[in-house]
């Protein structure tokens, strides 16, 4: 029987063999951001219904599965006094295999802003940038995928996709007091055009 758990362990394992999971682990390791191998990095677990994924520094096991309870969309990060990533994936709420591939690409780019830009997720410019680039780059603002979701806009769409969600986990964030959406409009042009580590956008043929 093929249940959330043994799907997301045989994703996992199946992960380690993709271009771009490989490519995101190796700029992680060129940014000097510890890690041991995707097993290491990533922990399996089940969430509430709202969240995909998440991504925090030197969270331990024990406080994991509260902290997904507990957040809407993508709690971020929590900087502590290491900077070990801890990529959250939430078996129950991951689809398919190309669903776990975006959402793992999704939290591999915030590791990756954590460590080479330091970011402070407790600033709204901060998160924002890394929400637009973790949305832009990771797949899951695609043409197909969206319209899987019923929005059916071919033209500009991918741009209003990754606004939408780049507001939506911003306005999460405990301190937006309603700024969110303002914030992530501001930062918008400069982090949409931020590629990096890629030399063109991972979705162009």
């Amino acid at each position: 029987m093929n249940t959330p758990d043994s799907l997301a362990t045989r994703w996992l394992e199946r992960a380690k063999a993709d271009h771009t999971i490989a490519f995101l682990l190796e700029a992680l390791t060129n940014n000097k951001c510890p890690h041991s191998g995707l097993s290491s990095l990533v922990k399996n677990t089940t969430c509430g219904p709202d969240r995909a994924g998440g991504f925090a520094m030197n969270v331990p096991d024990n406080l994991i599965t509260a902290a997904n309870n507990k957040s809407k969309e993508d709690f971020g990060g929590t900087t502590t006094t290491t900077s070990k990533p801890t990529i959250v994936i939430c078996q129950n709420n991951i689809y398919d295999y190309p669903d776990y591939i975006r959402t793992l690409s999704h939290e591999l780019i915030h590791a990756l802003d954590q460590c080479r830009a330091k970011t402070d997720w407790s600033n709204l410019r901060h998160h924002a940038c890394s929400e637009i680039r973790a949305s832009n780059l990771s797949g899951e603002c695609g043409y197909g995928v969206e319209l899987l979701r019923g929005n059916m806009k071919h033209r500009g769409g991918s741009i209003e996709c990754v606004m939408r969600r780049a507001k939506l986990s911003v306005n999460s964030n405990p301190n937006s007091e309603g700024k969110g959406e303002e914030v992530v409009e501001e930062v918008f042009q400069k982090c949409y055009a931020d590629l990096y580590p890629f030399m063109r956008h991972p979705g162009s043929n």
